[in-house]
């Protein structure tokens, strides 16, 4: 996906895990560190890592944090829990990269990859490619929590078959992203998720496909991402798959066998506009009406289109985008009515159509549908987002449930215990609905699966 278009579309998240340079002395933290060593040195590891987590996350960053970190880590490997031992020592690993006991943390990580947990299942992981700082860091730490909530969840309710995260920075860049990507493989990880944008998922998808491994690209949307590959796949559907989504919708569920669709020339709405032409034709509808416009037309539909070309189509798709698309679809419902065609020719619309402000009521008399890829499902992430609280100290947003929902749908086919490759369950998994998206890839490696929603008496409401 274009950074312009994130940075506008996502809700902006702090930086975190970055190690201050000082440190204070907490007495509180002292004391609680000191009585976990003394619990350690006598065999009581349940109860070391209990003071030790306390002494690392109750009193703020301190002398201690590190430190007590590490012993955490040890404790719960000394316990036989490796899943709580690899869940803590990646996270200390990722936050404080410059600590020196990091070379120690990441010795006991490989033993305990290498061990069993309770009648021998192998532990299994997840890498995840992502910037930890520049200008993207503070989105990709929301992505990564999400991510990391789903596999505390998994580790928590199968202890024994627990999955290890395994985090590479890819600095941001392309080639970041390649020696990120040859990082983790290195790791032996059975998928990875990342990175964030489009040219760096291109660049780490030559190598995932290279090593067999795959790698799920949370937010890309260029077509070349995953074309031609059998390891990459893409959990935001591109441009051309959402036309497509809405044209399939409208051919069999709506019915309808006259679609039209007018765009606004090198947008991404055009991509949108062909990809929904292609797959209405392909599904045995028709297209009589089908125009390219520039941005100044669409206050000018009637004159642009004209009522002899719209009255020869039963629904018109808008595929709207940038900062002024609700706008321009509000204007497309206006030139609609000026046309009188309400009742007449339904609309279809874009993720953008949700914006619509002052002509939902119109929206609602046209018979509106449009595509949604976000749709949260309040009651299910009442819990994740308690979580995702307490854990970072600030409201989920959409990148956190992207990384849950897509570490999740991961999850679910990595521990399923089907026979299979990864790649193959991936691709012929039933659609997914998760806190806040839809996923599923239909035999492919697009994800295909997008909310259908109408506006009905000025209201959005959820179709499928």
């Amino acid at each position: 996906m274009p950074r312009s278009i994130l940075l506008v579309c996502l809700l902006l998240v702090q930086t975190a895990g970055a190690q201050p340079d000082t440190a204070p002395r907490v007495p509180a933290a002292e004391t609680s560190f000191d009585s976990g060593t003394r619990s350690y040195e006598s065999g009581e590891y349940a109860e070391a890592f209990r003071l030790f987590t306390r002494a690392a996350d109750d009193f703020g960053y301190n002398a201690r944090t590190t430190a007590a970190l590490l012993m955490a880590g040890k404790s719960a490997y000394a316990d036989g829990d490796l899943a709580q031992a690899l869940s803590t020592l990646t996270t200390f690993a990722r936050l404080y990269p410059r600590s020196r006991y990091v070379g120690e943390a990441e010795s006991i990580i490989r033993r305990a990859v290498q061990g069993k947990v309770g009648h021998g299942s192998d532990v299994l992981g997840l890498g995840v490619i992502l910037p930890a700082t520049g200008e993207s860091g503070y989105l990709a730490q929301a992505l990564f929590n999400g991510v990391r909530l789903a596999v505390d969840r998994h580790n928590a309710r199968a202890p024994r078959r627990p999955v290890r995260l395994v985090f590479r920075d890819t600095e941001g860049s392309d080639v970041g992203a390649s020696v990120a990507m040859n990082l983790v493989a290195r790791e032996g990880v059975e998928a990875v998720i990342g990175p964030l944008f489009s040219e760096e998922a291109t660049s780490a998808a030559s190598v995932a496909e290279r090593e067999s491994i795959v790698l799920m690209a949370p937010l890309a949307t260029e077509e070349g991402v995953s074309a031609g590959r059998r390891f990459v796949f893409q959990a935001n559907p591109t441009f051309s798959m959402r036309g497509r989504a809405m044209a399939r919708f409208a051919v069999r569920d709506l019915r309808l066998g006259r679609l039209g669709v007018v765009a606004e020339t090198g947008s991404y709405g055009e991509v949108m506009a062909n990809g929904f032409q292609e797959e209405a034709l392909l599904l045995g509808a028709s297209a009589p009406l089908s125009l390219r416009i520039t941005a100044g037309d669409w206050e000018r539909l009637p004159e642009a289109v004209g009522v002899t070309a719209m009255s020869q189509i039963d629904a018109i798709y808008f595929p709207v985008t940038g900062s002024d698309g609700a706008e321009h679809a509000a204007q497309a419902l206006r030139g609609m009515e000026a046309m009188g065609l309400e009742g007449v020719v339904g609309t279809l619309g874009n993720t953008e159509w949700e914006a619509l402000d002052a002509s939902r009521g119109r929206a609602s008399r046209f018979g509106t549908y449009f595509t949604l890829d976000f749709n949260i499902d309040e009651a299910a992430a009442i819990d994740f987002i308690s979580q995702y609280r307490e854990l970072s100290g600030i409201p989920a947003d959409r990148l956190a449930l992207i990384g849950y929902d897509t570490a999740q749908f991961i999850l679910n086919q990595l521990t399923d215990g089907t026979e299979g490759t990864l790649a193959d369950k991936l691709r012929d998994a039933p659609r997914y609905r998760g806190l806040a998206h839809k996923i599923g890839f239909a035999g492919g490696q697009v994800n295909d699966a997008l909310f259908i929603m109408a506006y009905r008496e000025g209201e959005v409401v959820l179709v499928e």
